[in-house]
């Protein structure tokens, strides 16, 4: 196998295990959007649904976090290509 099969290789193995990641935040985004359902409708005495909800919305901003950096990381593995587009004055 040659380094660009490689490299090819590696970056097809990087992408599937980010698409698998994406793939569980948003399966934990749903959780975490029935978890606020619940909360919404059963939590009647405010200290608890306060913490409750501090919680929630503390694992909402790591899940977009999260979602963020394997963006970054998609980018990096993945970069575009470059295109130079310079015009020769006449």
């Amino acid at each position: 196998m040659d380094d660009s099969a490689s490299a090819h290789s590696a970056t097809n193995t990087s992408d599937n295990e980010i698409d698998q990641i994406l793939v569980a935040i948003s399966d934990l985004k749903s959780l975490a959007y029935f978890q606020h359902l619940v909360l919404s409708e059963r939590m009647q005495q405010s200290e608890e649904r306060d913490a409750l909800f501090t919680l929630h919305y503390a694992l909402c901003d790591q899940l977009e976090a999260l979602k963020k950096t394997c963006g970054v990381l998609q980018r990096v593995v993945d970069p575009q290509p470059i295109t130079n587009n310079i015009r020769l004055l006449d």
